[in-house]
């Protein structure tokens, strides 16, 4: 069920509390689940309620959290609320969680920023510089 959030003319889509999906979930709009996903879940922004369980990896720019993951999580903004239960590894640009918000998981920073390590070379002899010690450095 699509509905226009108003002024701005986008629109998003609602899964009610006491609907359960079996599949995957990718949406150009932003979602809001309140019932049961059991799938992979991918769009631009995704609030998840409080009584809400999704089965599968999450990948969404801004995901709000509230309710029970199993499952990978990739976001840009993540929001993980006091009543979040989380199991399942977090890659997140920005994260906040919530006093008693859970996460069984490794947390893993994403930046656009950072540079690629595995393609950066460096030339030792041009960095190293040469060490002297004279007699007066060295120990009695």
């Amino acid at each position: 069920m699509a509905r226009s959030s108003g002024s701005s003319g986008s629109s998003f889509s609602i899964i009610g509390d006491g609907i359960v999906i079996t599949g995957n979930i990718e949406s150009k709009v932003d979602l809001h689940i309140d019932g049961e996903v059991i799938g992979d879940v991918k769009c631009l922004s995704l609030v998840q309620g409080p009584s809400s369980k999704i089965k599968g990896a999450i990948v969404a720019q801004n995901a709000s959290l509230s309710g029970a993951v199993e499952g990978s999580i990739d976001a840009g903004d993540l929001a993980i609320a006091s009543t979040a239960r989380i199991g399942g590894d977090v890659t997140y640009e920005n994260v906040t969680i919530e006093q008693g918000g859970h996460v069984d998981g490794k947390f893993k920073h994403r930046s656009s920023k950072s540079p690629n390590l595995a393609k950066s070379t460096v030339d030792v002899k041009e960095m190293a510089i040469p060490l002297e010690l004279t007699s007066d450095d060295r120990a009695a």
